[in-house]
């Protein structure tokens, strides 16, 4: 990362403010320093304290400036009309999870019916919250996460939007959250759907390799953010013909063996992963039922643009929407 200008710290403080110079190091740019100083400023005058107001701008700028997420810091981060509570510990919700969210959320055909909708590795909780918002009926819901932080602070955020009307009063008995491990024997016993039932399966799940961890992720992602959601344990591969980053999705393909979902979205970390996934489904002996429904989703998945690329080991060719880097694989029932 290139070295920012001794002037460039000038302006900050004299056009900015005299805290702007301990944010522009991890801002970059003047913007985005006023912008995360706005924010830092609201946040302490929304906020209950003995501490005084400079002391608590003057504070919070120098846990910015460590590299603390911005998000940690604030307490929460807007997510489509939801506003989710974020805590360390449990992984910060994306724009790129709202985007693809929301565009699956528009392929659904409508209905009075409740949809039966489960997430698997949810987290915050943020994209079941968001599916539901969305929907024009409640649904029954179900998030996973074998994190038990991730589990209070999803039910946390069902409750707290619930407060805040983004979410009806109904929700709070058609979503629940509850603590298991996708990789157990007994996980799939223990849901409540049959299999065929399942209307959207949906899971943002741990994809980093190792070395993508230590070389690629940003300085507060590695410091602050809990590896345990990004990088998976390299003793679930065994068993598994596949990287150890793409070891999850080995696993949910099993589970949507098992239950075949009329609909499956994961959200992946570029396009070489999301075809290595799409070959998955594509040679997947018991996903027969998905063949020919293959799309590969980039950041920005309403934008027009599309292409179709061959997959390395197949015939098949896939059909990847959008714009910016590949995020996620989508794939539905050819009979539904």
């Amino acid at each position: 990362m290139p070295r920012l200008a001794p002037s460039l710290f000038r302006q900050a403080r004299n056009q900015i403010s005299p805290f702007a110079p301990l944010l522009l190091p991890v801002c970059r740019t003047l913007d985005s320093t006023a912008n995360e100083l706005r924010w830092i400023k609201e946040h302490v005058n929304s906020t209950d304290s003995l501490v005084p107001r400079k002391l608590g701008i003057w504070q919070a700028c120098l846990k910015r400036e460590k590299g603390i997420p911005l998000q940690y810091i604030l307490g929460n981060q807007p997510f489509g009309p939801l506003d989710i509570l974020c805590k360390p510990g449990v992984l910060i919700p994306r724009p790129e999870t709202e985007s693809i969210i929301t565009h699956l959320t528009t392929l659904l055909p409508f209905s009075s019916s409740p949809l039966k909708i489960l997430d698997l590795c949810t987290g915050t909780g943020c994209i079941p919250l968001l599916i539901a918002s969305l929907l024009p009926s409640t649904s029954q819901i179900l998030g996973v996460d074998i994190s038990p932080l991730a589990i209070s602070l999803s039910r946390q955020n069902l409750s707290h939007n619930i407060s805040l009307s983004h979410l009806p009063l109904s929700a709070s008995k058609s979503i629940t959250f509850t603590k298991s491990d996708i990789f157990s024997p007994s996980f799939l016993s223990s849901l409540p759907f049959s299999s065929g039932e399942l209307d959207i399966l949906t899971s943002n799940p741990p994809y980093i390799s190792p070395a993508g961890f230590n070389k690629n992720t940003e300085r507060s992602v590695r410091l602050y953010e809990p590896k345990l959601a990004l990088v998976p344990d390299v003793n679930l591969g065994k068993g598994y013909v596949c990287l150890p980053e793409d070891v999850f999705y080995a696993r949910l393909l099993e589970i949507v063996s098992v239950l075949q979902p009329k609909r499956v979205l994961f959200e992946v970390g570029d396009v070489e992963q999301a075809t290595r996934v799409a070959e998955m489904v594509v040679r997947g002996g018991e996903l027969k039922n998905y063949a020919g429904t293959v799309e590969i989703w980039r950041d920005d998945p309403e934008r027009e643009e599309k292409e179709r690329i061959s997959l390395r080991n197949n015939e098949e060719k896939v059909e990847v929407k959008g714009r910016g880097n590949g995020r996620g694989v989508y794939f539905w029932r050819k009979d539904y």
